[in-house]
């Protein structure tokens, strides 16, 4: 969270409070009214309410980001799921070269989606001095709980796509398909 510097507004309510606290202790002192007591204790509980219903407030949108965060992960993993599976089809093994900058990107995707994440291995072979081949191999079973666990937890539209996909994957995959 970012701070924010009191205006001009706040330094004169913090003034004109520090001034009311005084007269209203000097008042108490005197009289013994309890006045500046019964205002503070109201006060502090009004805040405390306040408070308690932005620390809510803070606990749901934290708790929003991060079920948005995990089906943004989930959604970006599915379409890796699409596109290497696609390309698997088509080449026979997932197969990149990083001199191809649009190979590179994609390597480079795939290896912080699913290579960090234990979805998938990577295996380089160096074909000429400093030029490598990098061979992606992914762990379809597990990308496949990955998908499964995140359309149990989204809306039902977005379930079905998820759907989808897992249908391809077991289909393709895991069914003895390749």
């Amino acid at each position: 969270m970012s701070s924010r510097l009191p205006s001009v507004w706040d330094r004169l309510e913090m003034r004109l409070i520090r001034l009311l606290s005084i007269s209203l202790a000097m008042i108490d002192s005197v009289f013994r009214v309890h006045w500046g007591e019964r205002l503070l204790t109201r006060w502090t509980d009004r805040w405390q309410e306040r408070l308690s219903g932005l620390e809510e407030e803070v606990a749901r949108l934290e708790a929003e980001r991060d079920q948005v965060q995990s089906q943004a992960r989930a959604l970006a993993l599915n379409a890796a799921a699409i596109y290497l599976g696609g390309r698997s089809l088509i080449h026979g093994e997932l197969r990149f070269d990083p001199a191809d900058p649009h190979e590179e990107e994609v390597l480079d995707a795939a290896v912080n989606l699913l290579v960090k994440s234990r979805l998938a291995a990577i295996q380089q072979e160096e074909t000429e001095p400093g030029h490598y081949l990098y061979t992606l191999e992914p762990d379809w079973p597990a990308i496949r709980a990955h998908l499964a666990g995140a359309a149990q937890q989204c809306d039902p539209q977005v379930a079905d796509w998820f759907g989808e996909s897992l249908k391809f994957i077991d289909e393709t995959f895991l069914s003895g398909g390749k």
